[in-house]
Formats: C-alpha cells, sequence, structure tokens
C-alpha cells in the first residue's frame, strides 16, 4: 500500500470519530433539555397537586369553622323545624347555608407565590333519620378543588368526600358532651372555657375538638314525666302528668287518690314488662354482670330487691325482701328504673357469694350488659360511688372508646318529685369516698347541678354531663364525647332532651380523599 491511501484512510476515520463523538454530543445534550424539560414538568405538576390541596385544606377549614360554631345549640321555633325537615325530606340542601351561616354553595379562592386555586362545596340529599321529637340529617358532601400554575396551562383537580350531620327538635341531652343550662352570665362561661380542670377530649375522626354548651333554658322537669309513663306502660305522649290513681292502677294498686306506699315496684301489664318505680329513697343502687343476665340490686335499709333479666335471652327474674322466691318472666322488662326520691350510692361491682350484687371500688369492672339500654332517674339527688363501666368497652392505654360497646347508660337527678308537683334537688354527686381516678361511661343530666366532693379527684366521663352549674372543688373532668351518636341507628334511648326546639351541627368528618387528573 502507497503512503499517500494511508493518509487518506486515517482522514476518513479520523473524520468518522470526529461525526460519532458530534452525535454523542449533541445526543447528551438533547437527553439534558429532555431531562431538565422532564424535571421542570415534574415539578409544575408536583406544585400543581399542592395547589390543589391547599384548596381543599382551605376549603374544608372554612367548612370545618362554620360547622364548630354551629356545634353550639341555637334555639328555633317549631314551624321553622318542621319547615326545614320539609326541605329536607324533598331533597333540598339550601338549608346548610341557613344552619352554617353564609351563602351556600360555600367557595374559596387562593394563591401563594406563582401557585393559586379555587375550591368550592356541593352537598347531596340527606338521610333523614326521624324520632317522635326531633331528626338528625346526614348530609354527604364533598369539597372540590383546582389548582393552577402561573404560565403553565395544565390544571389539576382534587376532591375531599365528607359527612355533615344536623340535629333539629326536642334533642337527645346525651347529644351533648358538655352543656350548660339556665343561662350562666357571660363571666361564668368565659372561666369555664378557660378552666383546666375541664378537658373535653377529640373523638377520633372528626374536624373540630368538641365545645362547650350553653341553653338560656333549664333542663325540663317534664321529660321525668315521659319517662314515668313510658315506664308504666300508659300513652307518653298525652299530655300532663300522671295522677296518683293513675299510677298506683300502674303498680298494681288500688286505684285511689292516696299517696303510693314506700316500696320498689316492678311494672306490668297486659302489653308486658314496664320498668321499676320506687317511692322512697334507696340506701344503694348496684349495677352487675352475671353473664348473660343484667344483674340490679336496689337496698333500702336491710331490705333488698333484685331484678335480673337478658334481653338476649328474654327473660326476667324479680326477687323482693321476705317472698317464697324470685318471680320469673319469659320477657325483658324495659331498662328504666324510676326513684322517687334520692339515691345515697349508685356504683358498678360484681356478683357476691350471697347472690346479691356487691359494689367494687379498686377496679373498674364492667357493671353494664352488652346490648343493655339502662336509664336511671332520681327525683331528689343521686351519689356516685363508684366506677360505672359498659361491658365490651376498649381501652387504650387510659381512654375508653365507646364505639365497642353496644350498652347505653342514662343518669337523670330530675329535681322534681315524680307524682307530686314539688321541687327537689336534683343534683348528681360524686361520693368523697369514691375512688381517686373514676371512669364512668354515661350521660349524666342533672337538674340542678353536678358537684364533686372530698379530695380532689380524677373523673373521667365517656359520654357527657348536662346540668345548670358545676362544682368540680378541685377535680379534674376528662369528657370523652360518645362517638356511636354519630351514627344514625344509634340514637339515644329514654333520655331527657332539650326544653325547646334547637338547632346544632353534631358533626363533620372528612371520609375520602381522591385524586383527578
Amino acid at each position: 500500500m502507497k503512503a499517500g491511501d494511508e493518509r487518506g484512510s486515517l482522514t476518513l476515520l479520523a473524520i468518522f470519530i470526529y461525526f460519532l463523538f458530534s452525535a454523542l454530543g449533541l445526543g447528551l445534550v438533547y437527553l439534558s433539555q429532555l431531562h431538565l424539560r422532564t424535571g421542570a414538568y415534574r415539578k409544575s405538576t408536583v406544585l400543581l397537586a399542592y395547589a390543589a390541596e391547599n384548596g381543599i385544606k382551605q376549603g374544608f377549614a372554612l367548612l370545618a369553622e362554620k360547622a364548630a360554631a354551629a356545634a353550639a345549640p341555637a334555639e328555633s321555633d317549631e314551624s321553622q323545624i318542621a319547615r326545614l325537615r320539609a326541605e329536607i325530606e324533598a331533597g333540598r340542601v339550601g338549608i346548610i347555608g341557613e344552619v352554617l351561616g353564609g351563602e351556600y354553595p360555600f367557595r374559596v379562592e387562593g394563591a401563594s407565590g406563582d401557585q393559586a386555586w379555587t375550591a368550592w362545596t356541593e352537598f347531596g340529599a340527606a338521610k333523614l333519620t326521624a324520632a317522635d321529637r326531633f331528626f338528625l340529617a346526614d348530609f354527604p358532601g364533598t369539597v372540590l378543588s383546582r389548582g393552577r400554575l402561573l404560565g403553565f396551562a395544565p390544571e389539576k383537580a382534587a376532591s375531599l368526600d365528607l359527612s355533615l350531620q344536623i340535629l333539629a327538635g326536642h334533642v337527645p341531652l346525651a347529644y351533648f358532651p358538655f352543656l350548660l343550662s339556665g343561662g350562666p352570665p357571660p363571666e361564668e362561661r368565659d372561666a369555664l372555657l378557660q378552666d383546666k380542670n375541664i378537658v373535653l377530649i377529640r373523638p377520633d375522626g372528626t374536624a373540630f375538638p368538641p365545645r362547650p354548651a350553653f341553653m338560656e333554658d333549664e333542663i325540663s322537669p317534664d321529660e321525668a314525666d315521659l319517662l314515668l309513663k313510658k315506664a308504666a306502660r300508659v300513652k307518653f305522649l298525652t299530655p300532663g302528668r300522671l295522677t296518683r290513681a293513675e299510677l298506683r292502677g300502674a303498680l298494681g294498686l288500688e286505684m285511689v287518690n292516696e299517696p303510693v306506699p314506700e316500696g320498689v315496684y316492678l311494672i306490668q301489664s297486659d302489653l308486658g314488662l314496664g320498668g321499676i318505680f320506687v317511692q322512697g329513697d334507696l340506701d344503694e343502687i348496684v349495677l352487675a354482670v352475671d353473664g348473660e343476665y343484667q344483674a340490679i340490686s336496689l337496698r333500702r335499709g336491710e331490705d333488698s330487691w333484685l331484678l335480673k333479666f337478658s334481653p338476649a335471652l328474654g327473660r326476667a327474674t324479680f326477687a323482693s325482701p321476705g317472698g317464697e322466691g324470685p318471680r320469673e318472666f319469659d320477657r325483658a322488662p324495659l331498662g328504666i328504673i324510676l326513684v322517687n326520691g334520692a339515691i345515697q350510692s349508685l356504683g358498678g361491682g360484681v356478683m357476691g357469694p350471697g347472690g346479691l350484687p356487691t359494689i367494687v371500688t379498686d377496679a373498674a369492672v364492667p357493671c353494664v350488659l352488652r346490648g343493655v339500654s339502662l336509664t336511671i332517674v332520681a327525683s331528689d339527688k343521686m351519689t356516685i360511688t363508684s366506677h360505672l363501666v359498659q361491658q365490651g368497652v376498649k381501652w387504650i392505654g387510659s381512654i375508653p372508646y365507646l364505639k365497642d360497646s353496644t350498652s347505653q347508660l342514662i343518669l337523670y337527678a330530675s329535681g322534681r318529685d315524680l307524682v307530686e308537683d314539688q321541687a327537689k334537688t336534683g343534683k348528681v354527686f360524686i361520693d368523697p369516698h369514691a375512688p381517686r381516678e373514676i371512669a364512668l361511661q354515661a350521660s349524666i343530666a342533672a337538674k340542678t347541678s353536678f358537684e364533686s366532693e372530698g379530695a380532689s379527684k380524677t373523673i373521667l366521663l365517656a359520654g357527657g354531663v348536662q346540668t345548670a352549674n358545676l362544682a368540680l372543688n378541685g377535680s379534674l373532668l376528662k369528657v370523652l364525647p360518645d362517638e356511636r351518636l354519630r351514627d344514625p341507628g344509634r340514637a339515644p334511648e329514654n333520655a331527657p332532651a332539650t326544653t325547646r326546639s334547637l338547632l346544632a351541627v353534631l358533626s363533620l368528618r372528612p371520609l375520602r380523599w381522591r385524586d383527578t387528573p
């Protein structure tokens, strides 16, 4: 091969290598530009998602603020409640603006840097759960949001499904975890709101923490009349109080205008077993679980009465002092105990060796049987001496979760004689000898006041307290609302209700977040 040919081959090889490296360089430049563009697009997409998320957060925060303000009960006349119910039954949602305040649908816009968003709220027709004197409307809703960036054409959408529950009518007091009635002056309200000895625990899944509620009117004594009529198996919606003769007839006594003799009566009629009526004071009521039976002992002096019943088995026994033996029934009674007097001691315990429940103070033993609903009324005062715990409640740390329970316990000091129209004490006390840390899983309503006596205690109340005055005397009151009441099918049974029709938000709950391309 000649020397000139070798030089020509080397030139061609150099040119080829030059073009090869040039192509690789240009390719790398192109890939880097593509990577930068992809990175910028991804960054913009992430910023878009943030913008849409900000819209959801701001829209839900606005809704939660309005719902929290409307959670305080507002008095409403019967005609307004009837109109609202008719609109809900017709599938209209415009009342949401009326209840929460503001122009519906709620809309909010915001921006931060080069991000901007628009959010709005939509609601669908409510599921209505109606009782005799109130209703609960559960509105399914959605907070929708669209996020955008300056100089970037695409938008990002997101949504949050939620539930808004509204109460209206003569609402059972058990729905309110902390309610003071009778119009405490503003300075007392402010002091209560700042009181560090009152702690309202926020249940899981709620949009805003529970707040103290205030009513101008006191708790109505007429509610005990309705409970008495129901326990006596008479038409409990008829107006007026039971006369002496009517009550005596329901108790199986001669229908004359004479006072009811002191004693404990299990009400029976052709309709079945009613509740228990007690004329006079009781020294003690003890609740206990005995296998598949709820046991309730009532004691006055040396005399004791024992009621045991099982809703699941549909059976009951009732033993009286001096009797030949317990009477047996093939049905369960109503879980209503009305004491026309004072209850000196009320607590939970276990079955003792003598076949009667005995109070336990050193442990929070379950004393309300799973599936049992109990309402205990005292016309005078009621003193709690031990734990009152429902069966089947899960404890996480020191916090009980009633959502696992199928029981209910309502305590009510009515402050008025159940037969004669006479004022009584109407107070619920925590006994000075009660456990220093006492667990109460109940809704407690007291006409006059709820008080803790003796040395300071820690009162863990899973349920609520509704009264006119509060005297903790240094005790710490921790209230965990009954989260089961957010379920429309778990309305309180046989509970005292508000004196007037009112309107209030029960809950606002976020349910599901969704991103939309």
